[in-house]
């Protein structure tokens, strides 16, 4: 079952990528939400300044079966008085509680359409070769970076060797001499980043199983990888507050593959972070005395 999203900020995060007519229909249904509700289909289209085909086709293009669909989306996030405010970029000397639900609502809206994008039989198909893999190489600049950080301390806990580093030239002689049974993990949010390219494609020449944690399904890694995780982006604003909620998404992402590989070998993973706890905390202990 999908996950409501929030259809203001759902429409936001399109405008970019509707044409032209489409997204005139957008802009003006963000600034006229409540009105919109009670509009039919010729009514908004005239308002708007477009054709009755355009509302379809706009209906469709931001993932809604038709305009009856957008209506009750439009009047559940109406329904609670639509602060208007709240779906804006953060402004000069802004109140502290209202940043804190700015963020809130994106990171809310980030990981519910991660959710609804996130493939069951991608997740499996990757946590199956998990389990095959003798090393998993990862692989993110940037923010990515952080994300990787991140894969390479969950999967390092439960046992599974994993290579990660900032160096690109290095990580390419390291694919090089892998082994064709280990795999290899690209994070990207562009999903155009050259270095998480080019690696990823010495990994496909070297035989290696490759993943692409990205946000552009048609984009470049997207197209190249065996296992394309797609996760949610953000709309684009001048503060960047959609790098911090696509940084949230790609968190989420490993997340969620981590605990379906956690999930399948539960008792033998419990045991094993139980020992490890246990080992390190005497270790450390006896270090200190």
């Amino acid at each position: 079952m999908e996950l409501d999203e929030n259809i203001i900020l759902q429409i936001k995060s399109k405008l970019t990528s509707l044409s032209k007519s489409e997204k005139k229909l957008g802009e003006y249904i963000l600034s006229h939400a409540v009105e919109t509700v009670n509009d039919n289909t010729s009514e908004l289209a005239k308002k708007a300044g477009v054709s009755p085909a355009t509302v379809v086709r706009f209906c469709r293009s931001i993932g809604l079966s038709g305009f009856s669909q957008l209506k009750i989306r439009l009047y559940a996030d109406a329904s609670g008085g639509l602060d208007r405010e709240i779906y804006t970029d953060i402004t000069p000397n802004e109140d502290i509680a209202m940043i804190a639900d700015k963020l809130a609502l994106r990171f809310n809206q980030s990981i519910t359409q991660t959710a609804n994008l996130l493939e069951t039989s991608c997740i499996e198909k990757i946590t199956a070769m998990v389990d095959k893999s003798p090393a998993i190489y990862v692989y993110g600049i940037g923010a990515s970076h952080v994300a990787a950080e991140d894969f390479t301390h969950k999967f390092s806990r439960i046992g599974k060797p994993v290579v990660h580093t900032l160096d690109h030239h290095l990580l390419g002689s390291s694919l090089i001499n892998a082994s064709k049974d280990c795999m290899f993990v690209a994070i990207s949010n562009s999903g155009e980043t050259n270095e998480a390219i080019k690696l990823t494609q010495i990994a496909k020449q070297n035989g290696l199983f490759t993943v692409g944690i990205t946000q552009k399904r048609d984009s470049t890694l997207a197209s190249i990888v065996d296992a394309p995780l797609i996760h949610h982006g953000g709309e684009a604003v001048l503060l960047r507050s959609a790098a911090t909620t696509s940084l949230a998404a790609q968190l989420f992402t490993i997340d969620v593959l981590y605990f379906a590989y956690v999930a399948k070998h539960y008792h033998e993973i419990m045991g094993r972070l139980k020992n490890s706890k246990i080992n390190i905390q005497t270790f450390f202990r006896k270090e200190n005395n």
